[in-house]
């Protein structure tokens, strides 16, 4: 059946306003140099978000994942992507001091920026209603 603009949504009004905060909420990740941006490297954004200074191992025994898939996100969304190209340069990893076979995630500028935009887009949604 076709949907017209009479007809009734599929969803409730709760999940149509859930799928419009993350609408907004996601906006900022559309707006970024690189538009196509895979909810895997999204997801690995937000965890270190969470919690940075983590190792590939401990983000990936989070979302029960391979630790060489996040590897790969990781790296994708750092300085350098796997390819050894420019990455979306949304985090840096360091060598751990204490155990150099280990990297540590943080943030960079710009993915600190990119978290400070996503706020202040909720934000804005909050104040609305």
């Amino acid at each position: 059946m076709l949907a017209t603009s009479q007809t009734k949504p599929s969803i409730s009004e709760e999940e149509i306003e859930a799928a419009e905060t993350l609408f907004l909420a996601l906006k900022p990740f559309f707006e970024l140099e690189h538009a196509v941006l895979p909810a895997a490297y999204i997801r690995a954004f937000l965890l270190v978000c969470k919690k940075e200074g983590l190792g590939v191992s401990e983000y990936a025994d989070q979302v029960d994942i391979s630790s060489t898939v996040m590897t790969r996100n990781l790296l994708d969304i750092g300085d350098l992507n796997r390819q050894r190209e420019k990455g979306l340069e949304l985090i840096t990893q360091e060598r751990d001091p204490w155990d150099l076979r280990k990297r540590r995630a943080y943030l960079s500028p710009k993915g600190r920026k990119l978290i400070h935009d996503v706020n202040v887009a909720l934000r804005r949604l909050r104040r609305a209603k």
